[in-house]
């Protein structure tokens, strides 16, 4: 049991791009297996493959591989004859500098900074001229795009040391940790991301090959995976996702397994803003979210296997969860 969902807002997001470019939204939306109850939620939370297929189908409706956030059309293919050029360099280095002139070139934003110093990179993302919420998912992708990739390069897990956003902390502020697998600062100057320069050095180890592989499963590998969360929180969730739904998890259990007390784990959950119970209640909702949108199992025969004494029990927890309730899941899958 491995499912991770992505808030609604993202996806609102990804609508007011469309309506922007004349689209038929609810064409979109259909493609995604989202209905306009679940979009008016803001508890309502989609699949990885929900957002996928939201996102797969702008790329196909404004043949922008910006979605049609940036000034200008960024043609299908370019991300690909621009990472072409990075899988043949030595170092991760010279695959930065050459992202960030690529950049420039190809996307019409401002511009993307690199500064180094003895310790540290900072890559400063600016895309000024586009309406508030257009320019805070034109950051999001961008940082996200280029810190999964640039860690895919190396084959190492970059640890980020500091996340900024210029803009004030949003509903959903509690996604950016799983993103990014450290807590954003809100209301910056700027936006930007820093790492330890230590990564400068690392040798560039994909091949050709590879990177084909790679963009076929975008945008999933690139702004979906969840396997760049060194927190706390990914790892006890990564734990109990390995635990069948009718096994007893108890933090004590996953405290040993983590080489802590159980109140030092608790410490620690609530220094990142959660709790044991919490992260044991989202791994539930994902799953059931994931099984609804399958739409192969019946709401009884989920709500038996993940443990709930009754589908009336089930039920509640869901609605509580999402806002809505399971059959708003199931009408996405079938209309």
């Amino acid at each position: 049991m491995a499912h991770r969902t992505v808030a609604i807002q993202f996806i609102r997001a990804v609508m007011d791009s469309a309506r922007l470019h004349g689209l038929d939204v609810h064409q979109v939306m259909r493609k995604a297996h989202v209905t306009e109850e679940l979009i008016t939620r803001d508890a309502t939370r989609v699949t990885q493959d929900q957002a996928s297929r939201a996102i797969q189908a702008l790329w196909n409706a404004t043949g922008d591989e910006m979605l049609g956030l940036g000034p200008k059309v960024v043609p299908r293919g370019t991300f690909r004859m621009m990472t072409l050029s990075l899988v043949h360099v030595a170092d991760l280095a010279t695959a930065l500098q050459r992202l960030v002139e690529f950049s420039q070139i190809a996307t019409g934003f401002d511009t993307i900074e690199m500064v180094v110093d003895d310790s540290t990179v900072r890559l400063s993302f600016k895309a000024a001229g586009q309406p508030a919420q257009m320019y805070e998912l034109a950051i999001d992708i961008m940082m996200t795009v280029v810190h999964r990739f640039a860690g895919w390069l190396i084959n190492e897990r970059i640890d980020l040391t500091a996340v900024d956003l210029p803009w004030a902390a949003p509903p959903h502020a509690a996604e950016y940790p799983l993103i990014y697998g450290v807590a954003p600062t809100f209301e910056t100057g700027g936006a930007a991301i820093t790492f330890s320069s230590r990564y400068l050095s690392a040798p560039v180890v994909r091949s050709e090959d590879e990177l084909i592989k790679f963009i076929r499963r975008s945008p999933n590998d690139l702004l979906f995976r969840q396997d760049f969360n060194p927190t706390v929180s990914s790892r006890v969730r990564k734990v109990i996702e390995r635990k069948k739904p009718e096994e007893a998890v108890l933090v004590e259990d996953i405290a040993k397994r983590l080489n802590v007390s159980a109140q030092h784990l608790r410490r620690l959950l609530r220094d990142e803003g959660t709790s044991f119970r919490e992260i044991k209640e989202e791994i539930l909702r994902d799953e059931a979210i994931a099984s609804l949108v399958r739409g192969r199992e019946t709401v009884e025969a989920l709500s038996d296997r993940l443990g709930f004494s009754e589908p009336s029990a089930f039920r509640r927890a869901f609605r509580r969860w999402t806002g809505s309730p399971p059959g708003a899941y199931h009408a996405a899958v079938v209309e």
